[in-house]
C-alpha cells in the first residue's frame, strides 16, 4: 500500500538517473537531472511573454538592475 501512494519516479531523458523530487517541484516540466541540465542545457521549452514595454526600455531597465 505504501508504494502505491508514492509518485512515479521520473528519469532523466539523457542519463536515465532519477530526477530529484525537489527539482520536479521547482520545474514540473523538466526532463533532465541537474547534472545533465548543466552540461547540455535545461531542454525546457519556454513561452515568449509580453513584457508590456518596448524592447529598448526593457534593455535599459535590465542594464540599470545589473549595474
Amino acid at each position: 500500500m505504501e508504494g502505491s501512494l508514492r509518485q512515479v519516479e521520473r528519469l532523466c531523458e539523457l542519463c536515465g538517473k532519477p530526477i530529484p523530487e525537489e527539482r520536479i517541484e521547482a520545474l514540473p516540466k523538466t526532463k533532465r537531472c541537474v547534472d545533465c541540465a548543466r552540461e547540455n542545457g535545461s531542454g525546457l521549452d519556454t513561452e515568449r511573454v509580453d513584457i508590456g514595454m518596448d524592447l529598448d526600455t526593457y534593455r535599459d531597465l535590465l542594464r540599470a538592475v545589473r549595474s
